[in-house]
């Protein structure tokens, strides 16, 4: 049984965000913020929840780091110390 932050949909969203931080290791943003200026920018067309399930997944493997704002809203970016990881990873799929 899948989680129910958890789709089919959101495995292809992991490796949308996985390949913007490749070309952007510096970027963060909220889940508003990624959803549409790291996803709808790049002509992908995904829905809330499966952005919500890809951060949560990419959270839980260690990927992203999450922080809290001032505002109350959650902040992710690329956990710096996988950097090089990631880089081989997707060059690994080229």
């Amino acid at each position: 049984m899948e989680r129910p932050d958890h789709s089919a949909n959101s495995d292809g969203v992991v490796w949308l965000l996985l390949g913007y931080l490749c070309a952007h290791p510096d970027a963060k943003d909220t889940v508003e913020g990624i959803e549409h200026w790291w996803l709808r920018a790049c002509g992908a067309t995904v829905s809330g929840m499966d952005v919500k399930g890809a951060l949560n997944d990419l959270v839980a493997r260690g990927w992203l780091i999450r922080r809290g704002s001032l505002v109350g809203r959650q902040i992710y970016g690329l956990n710096q110390a996988r950097r090089a990881e990631l880089q081989e990873l997707l060059e690994s799929y080229t």
